[in-house]
């Protein structure tokens, strides 16, 4: 199986570093690359083919930064996963799709089912958000395989501790998410 794995925001934060809690100088973009690059090395293992790319440009936005939809789909991936945390003081981790219906939707079920799993044991705060349609997303509309976007929890909440204690626990489950899905597809 190929996965394409998207570490939201922009590589190093420049210009896009996505969500900040400037409390403890935490931001999103580094968070989804190291959520992000632990997973492929645990997809790898798995047997998986892996291809991540951070960039803020998603469908051609920003000229000059690699396109993510545009690899993706030139790389002909199986599944694809953008990686992202959350803001707005909520709880816990939902995973968008393109249609619950369908192979995206299952993908997403897979993966935040792993979440939960994983995760709540070491906080009982740490809630499901469920999984959600989301078809304005141009990382899912855009691409040609099946798709999620992650929110693995809330960078300005009690998520904290998960966010940042358990960042290999989440790369964890986001992997076994993603071979669950791909068992259950075979």
């Amino acid at each position: 199986m190929r996965v394409f794995i998207n570490p939201g925001h922009a590589l190093g934060g420049n210009p896009d570093p996505g969500c900040v809690n400037p409390a403890i100088h935490l931001r999103e973009c580094d968070l989804a690359i190291t959520y992000g690059s632990l997973c492929g090395k645990y997809l790898e293992a798995a047997g998986c083919e892996v291809s991540l790319l951070q960039s803020h440009n998603l469908a051609g936005e920003s000229p000059g930064y690699p396109c993510v939809v545009e690899a993706a789909n030139a790389w002909e991936a199986d599944v694809f996963v953008s990686i992202h945390v959350n803001a707005g003081g909520g709880r816990g981790p939902e995973t968008y799709c393109y249609s619950k219906e369908g192979a995206g939707g299952r993908l997403a079920g897979c993966i935040q089912n792993q979440l939960l799993w994983g995760l709540c044991p070491y906080d009982r705060g740490y809630i499901d958000r469920g999984v959600k349609a989301h078809p304005s997303f141009c990382v899912l509309r855009n691409t040609n395989m099946p798709a999620v976007l992650v929110e693995v929890g809330f960078i300005d909440s009690d998520d904290v501790g998960v966010l940042t204690l358990h960042g290999d626990e989440i790369a964890r489950a986001l992997a076994r998410g993603v071979t669950d899905y791909w068992q259950r597809s075979s």
